[in-house]
Order: structure tokens, then C-alpha cells, then sequence
């Protein structure tokens, strides 16, 4: 990676911060509310611009015309526009768990109408077969079992329809991040992306099924249709670090 260290060290202390979070995200978020976009600017334009538009690249792709979309765990609607301009949805749902993010996203002017929902993605509180498109991003891993929730986004996706999730791998520590963590991170995430070898992805033989990694594998990106089953190596996984002054 080549970043300015300051900005990579702020990145990742966010990581142990929100690792340390694991399935109580709604609190951290509740109160980050007002700042995430300002957070979140930093990280797509530092690390995760090119996971997004890959993302967003293979949903047009693959999703239907005029689709009806759900951007799960949407936070203070940073997608949204992106979920717009690229897939020009028919309806556009956004579900998320914290009330102060939903309020946040409520307040900005989108150019179609966006139906705000409040609920927990491992349990979403729409009828099986809803969706064209279900799109996540950076969600998934602050759960502490995200393959509930990636079964849930199955079971609410419409035959022909595509999923579409990014993540990052979070480390499992609290403390403030140190250069060695980094390197540490750097390197176990090098090594998640080693073994996953070309005859092990995607899922199957299906067109929407696709795997992804960006900056040695610390982000992710994947696909997967309604035949697609879920698969642990294709979920977020903790990465253990030192603790700082180790």
C-alpha cells in the first residue's frame, strides 16, 4: 500500500475500534452518527474506492433493468447515489440498525425517492424473494456471524437477481494500532488471499458468483446469486494481532 502513514494508522485504529464492537455496532455508529461521512470520505478515497466501483460495475452488469434494490446496512446513505446513477432501481429500499445513521441519511436529497428502514440485517424485515439487488458495504464485518446475515440477503433476493457485498478484515484487538500491527495485518491478510487459490472461487459454476481482494486481501468484494450457498471462506474473519507494546 502506498498511503500516507498518518492516514493508514487513523484507518486501521478505526478497524481495532470498531473489531471491538463486534455485534454491538449500533452503538458506535449511534454515536459517530454525525461524523461518519467525514470518516467515510477518507476511507473510500484512501482504501476502498476500487472495491466500490468494482462492486458497482458488476451489479450493472448483472442485475435486471430497473431493478428493485436494498442497500443493507446503509448507514447515512453514502451509496446511495452510487446505487442510483449505476442501476437506475425502480425502488429503492435502505435498511440499517442505528436510528441517528437512518436520520442522518434522511435528511440528504436524493433524486428518487428512498424508502429509510429501520431493522437488523441478520433478520430483514421483508418477505422472501423482494429483491433484484442486495448491496452491502462494510458491514458485514462488525457481526459477530455474518453468514446469518449473508443467508438473509438470499433468502429475501429474487430468482435472477445478484448480491453484491464488500468487507474488510478487522482485527481482533481494542488497543490503538502500532507500525507492527500493520505489518502484522498487512501480512495475514496476505495470507488469506494466498490461500484462496483460483480452483477454489467463486462458489461454483454460476454467473454471479465472483471473489475479489484489493490491497493484499485486507478488502473484499463478492458476488453471489440466489443458487449461491454460504461458505466460511467467503465471510470476514478475525485476524489476531499483538497487543500494542508486545
Amino acid at each position: 500500500m502506498h498511503h500516507d502513514p498518518n492516514t493508514e494508522r487513523q484507518l486501521l485504529a478505526f478497524l481495532h475500534l470498531l473489531a471491538g464492537y463486534r455485534d454491538e455496532a449500533a452503538d458506535i455508529y449511534n454515536a459517530m452518527a454525525n461524523g461518519y461521512d467525514q470518516f467515510a470520505a477518507t476511507w473510500d478515497e484512501t482504501f476502498a474506492g476500487d472495491a466500490i466501483e468494482h462492486l458497482l460495475q458488476v451489479c450493472q452488469e448483472n442485475a435486471p433493468l430497473r431493478p428493485v434494490v436494498l442497500d443493507a446496512g446503509c448507514g447515512t446513505g453514502r451509496r446511495i447515489p452510487d446505487l442510483i446513477t449505476y442501476l437506475d432501481p425502480s425502488e429503492l429500499h435502505a435498511l440499517d440498525i442505528s436510528l441517528p445513521m437512518l436520520e442522518t441519511a434522511r435528511r440528504k436529497i436524493f433524486t428518487q425517492p428512498v424508502n429509510f428502514v429501520h431493522g437488523n440485517i441478520a433478520n430483514i424485515p421483508f418477505a422472501d424473494n423482494s429483491f433484484d439487488v442486495v448491496f452491502a458495504s462494510w458491514v458485514l464485518e462488525t457481526m459477530g456471524n455474518p453468514g446469518k446475515a449473508v443467508q438473509e440477503f438470499l433468502r429475501v433476493l429474487k430468482p435472477g437477481g445478484i448480491i453484491a457485498y464488500t468487507f474488510a478484515q478487522l482485527p481482533d484487538s481494542k488497543d490503538d494500532v502500532s507500525e507492527s500491527e500493520i505489518g502484522s495485518l498487512v501480512e495475514s491478510a496476505q495470507y488469506l488471499s494466498h490461500a484462496l487459490n483460483s480452483d477454489r472461487m467463486p462458489f461454483h459454476a454460476c454467473k454471479h458468483s465472483t471473489l475479489k481482494q484489493f490491497h493484499e486481501g485486507i478488502i473484499s468484494t463478492v458476488t453471489l446469486g440466489k443458487c449461491c450457498r454460504v461458505e466460511s471462506r467467503y465471510l470476514p474473519a478475525q485476524i489476531d494481532l499483538p497487543s500494542r507494546g508486545n
